[in-house]
């Protein structure tokens, strides 16, 4: 017996709680413990962990939509996303969540977005000198995971109908999955998991390899993996998801090969485009004064300097020289020119 179930036991009997209600406890606290799970018995135990009142708890789950701000960025295909920011508090809540409860679940070992210590760089690198490479893309990822999917992988990993409905209310908005809450990527990664395996199993079976970063699935191997594709899709539907037909690829050796954002032909790159536009962003800069090369260039980016340290930090993760001294040259911008 673990030392909390040996302390509830004798707390329980020094309440001299009833024998039955006393059983039901620790068999609940035994599971969640198995489960490598915090103990939570109820919102108002629930308060206590985290630190705040109950009246608040009671507040997000009945009305969470309060507690998030929401704005929409254009996408690169048309169309905008929206993207819903919790507040400090509630993002304080659903880190908590994601640290204690969240992260203690495992994901499919195809799965590389948005895990510790996983990177873009970690997806590609399993593609590399591909004979052929088939990516697709899962149509309004988060908003596809609803409510009740997030309610019943808190229930199914022992939680009280209660907690469950509490854990989920907090992590969702409208029923679906917020982009933006910090919970949302690993809780979509859970969701997946029945999929990943499906299609891990089907990858092994015809000697292809398979990763999925968030919504962009990519499976590598011979040309034969092409005749493979609709199944593939087929498997994604039945899991609840849509293909975005539109950006379903197939890439072949003798044309250049991209895996989230990095060539993949015989070794991993960062593409020669994305090099050559910070250099000129740096040369404009030192040039013009950040300022003047906003006005000549009309530079969209709000914040011109967290997307360039960006971009630099973006090289550095494939090539650490090339990306430390763009970082070098930016170190050395006078950014209130």
């Amino acid at each position: 017996m673990s030392d909390y179930l040996y302390k509830l036991k004798e707390a329980l009997n020094f309440e001299k709680v009833d024998i039955k209600y006393s059983e039901l406890c620790i068999e609940y606290a035994s599971r969640l413990i198995n489960n490598n799970m915090p103990v939570i018995y109820d919102k108002k135990h629930f308060s206590l962990l985290l630190g705040i009142e109950q009246q608040y708890i009671n507040k997000l789950v009945l009305c969470t939509d309060r507690f998030y701000k929401k704005f929409s960025i254009r996408k690169k295909n048309g169309g905008d996303r929206i993207i819903s920011i919790p507040n400090i508090r509630l993002r304080c809540i659903q880190r908590w969540i994601l640290d204690n409860i969240i992260y203690n679940i495992r994901v499919s070992e195809n799965v590389t977005g948005f895990i510790p210590n996983k990177s873009i760089v970690d997806n590609a690198r399993a593609h590399v000198d591909s004979d052929a490479i088939l990516a697709l893309d899962i149509k309004d990822f988060f908003p596809s995971i609803s409510f009740d999917k997030i309610f019943r992988l808190f229930n199914y990993y022992g939680y009280t109908t209660e907690i469950s409905y509490c854990l989920a209310r907090i992590c969702t908005l409208n029923n679906t999955l917020p982009q933006g809450a910090p919970t949302s990527p690993y809780l979509a990664n859970i969701v997946c998991k029945k999929m990943d395996k499906r299609i891990s199993s089907l990858s092994k079976k015809i000697g292809a390899k398979y990763t999925r970063y968030a919504d962009d699935i990519t499976i590598s191997g011979k040309k034969n993996i092409t005749s493979y594709s609709k199944l593939i899709k087929d498997i994604i539907r039945d899991e609840g998801f849509l293909v975005n037909n539109e950006k379903t690829r197939v890439m072949y050796r003798n044309r250049q090969q991209r895996v989230t954002g990095l060539i993949v032909n015989k070794k991993i790159t960062v593409p020669k485009e994305k090099i050559r536009y910070l250099r000129q962003q740096i040369y404009y800069i030192n040039k013009y004064g950040v300022v003047g090369h906003r006005e000549k260039s009309k530079v969209k980016h709000r914040n011109i300097k967290e997307h360039l340290y960006g971009l630099a930090y973006f090289i550095k993760m494939v090539d650490e020289i090339k990306g430390e001294k763009f970082l070098n040259d930016l170190n050395k911008i006078n950014w209130e020119s």
